[in-house]
């Protein structure tokens, strides 16, 4: 065969492969196991097989093996109803992640404002959720939470990572994202997307900063985790440039594209809430 035509089929081959392991995606459920996860398990496995890639074993290579990138991580904590998730403890493409709360107890700090929870709860199970992740994409998604069209979320932070010499963007819904003028660096924390190793080295700074003292200045835990996220990028976090910023690292998916979700919060008290409220930021063009 001629070597050209050889070299562009080797190539084309190996197009195909990479776009195929970009479409993977891995979504996260983070917090104690709720009984909402009867319905939302089931639903994201179907997300994550059907954008799974496989990579085959090395040839002569005996510790290599066939394997799937792509994967629903749980990462719940050891006092949880397990009921929950009985069904599921043999299944091949969930990663079931038991924390101990015992070792994040030493650093329980809570801070007046929004967040009913000490931070490090939240944190600490997405860092370690990210870190079971195998898909080249992410989610992050609450456990007492549910988005049963979570599947154009995904399509939605797969064509924003498809565009070439672009920056990679965290996409977020609009669930308590506040404008600019009204709380700056506070995006949504509900669900989270983007490449998984943006998350994972964001929730590792922000895990790091909740066993520190957190600066005043920070007054809510989006907050936190958004300054975690751009500073485990590099990026200068000045108060006088938030809005160029957010622009240009986060993304806003609408609610309102994925119908019949149920989220929740602390202060109505964990019920289960299905509409948009006054305040939220929809668009960041308009932060």
């Amino acid at each position: 065969m001629n070597y050209k035509i050889w070299y562009k089929r080797f190539l084309e081959n190996m197009l195909e492969r990479y776009q195929a392991l970009e479409k993977s995606v891995s979504i996260l459920i983070q917090g104690p196991l709720h009984e909402r996860m009867r319905e939302s398990i089931p639903l994201y496995l179907d997300i994550v097989k059907n954008h799974q890639h496989f990579q085959p074993k090395l040839k002569n290579n005996p510790y290599s093996k066939d394997s799937f990138l792509g994967n629903l991580v749980i990462s719940y904590w050891d006092n949880d109803d397990e009921s929950i998730i009985n069904d599921y403890k043999s299944n091949q493409d969930i990663f079931l992640l038991k924390n101990s709360q015992k070792e994040v107890n030493e650093h329980l700090y809570k801070k007046t404002g929004r967040g009913s929870a000490p931070w490090v709860y939240q944190n600490h199970s997405s860092y370690y959720g990210t870190k079971s992740c195998t898909g080249h994409l992410c989610i992050k998604v609450r456990s007492d939470e549910f988005y049963p069209s979570l599947e154009s979320f995904y399509v939605d932070i797969k064509n924003e990572n498809e565009k070439p010499g672009e920056v990679g963007k965290y996409t977020t819904c609009d669930i308590f994202f506040r404008k600019d003028s009204v709380e700056k660096f506070h995006p949504s924390d509900h669900i989270i997307g983007g490449p998984t190793y943006l998350l994972k080295s964001g929730f590792q700074t922000s895990l790091y900063r909740c066993k520190q003292k957190i600066p005043e200045y920070i007054k809510f835990p989006e907050q936190l985790i958004c300054r975690s996220f751009l500073e485990s990028r590099n990026v200068d976090v000045k108060d006088y440039r938030s809005a160029e910023i957010m622009k240009k690292y986060f993304k806003i998916y609408p609610i309102k594209n994925m119908p019949n979700s149920i989220w929740t919060c602390s202060y109505r008290n964990y019920a289960p809430l299905k509409g948009t409220e006054p305040g939220w930021l929809h668009d960041i063009n308009q932060i």
